[in-house]
């Protein structure tokens, strides 16, 4: 998207999905970690622990897909590409802090949730079998087998269908 966009309108277009992903993370009480480019990073369970911290997120995913398929009407209206959004998910410790003027988190599990969202596919929701674990039965799981994560070794993953 961004090598055919012109400045001003992708940064409107960014904009417009992260202010609304902005508001979705906070009514799912997860928390906004940075943007990278395209990417948005977000973690559930900080600060404080929480036992809902896998269905808060997922909560979020699944706001965040129905969020993108409706915007996409507006852009397509407009003349403008449509979003195809990615989302990988996976529960584990994290160190979180700031790194000077910037709150981040660090830890194997930051690495396997970006390998999940690379190695997954457009307009799902790419989980592995630990966040599956800690939804204890909320969730409507698609079996999508064994993978290879670049570096982690083979890891069993689901799609998330649907969230109670």
């Amino acid at each position: 998207m961004v090598e055919n966009t012109e400045p001003g309108d992708l940064l409107e277009t960014l904009n417009t999905f992260f202010s609304g992903f902005e508001k979705i993370i906070q009514k799912n009480n997860v928390l906004k970690v940075k943007t990278i480019g395209d990417c948005f990073m977000c973690v559930g369970g900080i600060p404080g622990q929480h036992k809902s911290h896998a269905h808060d997120v997922c909560a979020a995913a699944k706001d965040m897909l129905q969020f993108v398929d409706g915007t996409n009407i507006q852009q397509e209206v407009m003349g403008r590409p449509r979003w195809e959004l990615r989302i990988g998910i996976h529960s584990g410790p994290v160190i979180a802090g700031n790194s000077g003027d910037s709150f981040d988190i660090w830890g194997d599990a930051v690495n396997i949730a970006a390998r999940m969202e690379s190695s997954g596919e457009t307009g799902k929701i790419h989980i592995t079998e630990k966040t599956a674990d800690y939804l204890e039965g909320q969730g409507k799981l698609t079996p999508r087998g064994d993978i290879d994560l670049k570096n982690k070794g083979t890891w069993s993953t689901f799609f998330l269908e649907d969230l109670s």
